[in-house]
Parts: structure tokens; C-alpha cells; sequence
């Protein structure tokens, strides 16, 4: 059964693993991920769980199940500077848990 968590250290490799499903460049738009974080090393990682912990304007959750990171939804507040060019939500999930209606249940 998948549950939202809010983004935490202790699923660095499976993050990552979720992370190379997508291939080079920043595609998991549900995840407040910028090209300027380095997510790689453990450092880097605990800087961006960090940096998405103390966002103002926005809320990460990361769909989980398990252990394993299926994907991520970012809910943009108001004042997001996205907001306005990519809306209010955000989503994406790994590859290899499409179409299992992950999306929608992590909106409802």
C-alpha cells in the first residue's frame, strides 16, 4: 500500500534509483528538484531534504512504498514562483510504476 511521506535522508539509494529510471536532465517535476542540487553524495542529499524542508512556498511529499520511492507530488502555494508557468501541482512517477493510478490517488 503506497502512503505520502515528506522527504527524508533514510531513502537516499532508493531515491536514486527512482531518479535514474528517468534518464539525464530534471524530468521528475514532483520532486522540487533543481538543476542546481546536487543529490549524488550523501552531503548534497541531506542539503536538498533540507532545502524542500524549509520551503515557504510549496510542499514536497514522496510516494513510497516500502522502502521504495515510486514518485513524488509537489503542492505550489500561492507565491511559488511555478505557480504561475506550471501550476499549483506538481507530480511525476518513476517509470516503472506508471499506470498503476498513483498520481490520482496521491492527489485525492
Amino acid at each position: 500500500m503506497p502512503e505520502l511521506i515528506a522527504p527524508t535522508e533514510r531513502l537516499h539509494a532508493s531515491w536514486l534509483q527512482c531518479h535514474a529510471e528517468w534518464g539525464a536532465g530534471l524530468h521528475e517535476d514532483g520532486f522540487g528538484l533543481l538543476a542546481t542540487d546536487e543529490v549524488d553524495s550523501p552531503a548534497g542529499f541531506q542539503t536538498w531534504v533540507a532545502r524542500l524542508a524549509n520551503e515557504s512556498d510549496g510542499t514536497c511529499w514522496w510516494i513510497v512504498e516500502g522502502d521504495r520511492v515510486l514518485g513524488g507530488i509537489a503542492l505550489r502555494h500561492q507565491n511559488h514562483e511555478l505557480a504561475p508557468r506550471a501550476g499549483h501541482i506538481g507530480y511525476g512517477i518513476r517509470p516503472s510504476s506508471r499506470g498503476q493510478g498513483l498520481a490520482t490517488w496521491a492527489l485525492g
